[in-house]
């Protein structure tokens, strides 16, 4: 084989390992990298929903959300009264699926001759793990009654703060972080002084219900 040959075939071969090296450089490169924490920028994602363990609600699964019926301040009432407490619940969407206009529920008892009852009854919702994302509760809460004249009369229970005939509300734009870490909402419709029969001022309770959540 010629001098000249051999020189062309070291340089070819000199050149694809020099290639190959790079490469093979770059993809450990790489691999390390991805393994590595990368506190420097916030962008680690432990349970790898896509959402940055900096902004993450719960770092090592999806959160969820539990509103809780605490307390009802009322009028006397001469019976019982059995009620119902409605809420709605919007988690927004986040990249493990949507959880808005999620609904539960609660069913008590208004003890008569009583001003005040403790339900301790509430609904725990799947929310987005975004922190910056704001999500939003429904609520409404009504009664029936048998009547003799007039069948079953369904009572809407005014919540709803402000004078205005609304005994129903939606809260947009909550803080989920907030919520999350555990905090108090006040529906007062108590204060508002309408003439609506059935007011009552309802306390609501936020907090992380994590435990089942794999």
């Amino acid at each position: 084989m010629p001098e000249s040959q051999q020189q062309a075939d070291v340089r070819i071969a000199v050149t694809s390992a020099l290639v190959f090296g790079v490469f093979l450089g770059a993809a450990l490169f790489g691999l390390i990298i991805s393994l590595m924490p990368n506190t420097a920028t916030g962008l680690d994602d432990s349970d790898l929903d896509g959402v940055p363990d900096s902004h993450d609600l719960l770092v090592d699964g999806n959160a969820r959300m539990r509103i809780t019926a605490a307390s009802l301040m009322h009028t006397k009432l001469t019976e019982d009264v059995n009620i119902t407490l409605n809420i709605t619940f919007d988690g927004n969407g986040d990249p493990s699926g949507d959880h808005n206009a999620q609904t539960c529920s609660l069913n008590f008892t208004i003890i008569a001759n009583s001003t005040g009852t403790l339900p301790a009854v509430g609904c725990t919702f799947d929310t987005s793990d975004w922190s910056m994302l704001a999500v939003g509760f429904g609520y409404s809460m009504t009664h029936t009654e048998e009547t003799e004249f007039d069948g079953t009369l369904t009572h809407h229970w005014d919540l709803f703060s402000g004078a205005s005939s609304d005994t129903a509300g939606y809260n947009s734009s909550m803080d989920a972080w907030i919520l999350h870490q555990g905090t108090t909402a006040i529906l007062n419709g108590i204060s508002d002084n309408d003439d609506n029969e059935w007011n009552a001022l309802l306390t609501l309770v936020f907090a992380a219900d994590d435990e089942m959540v794999s």
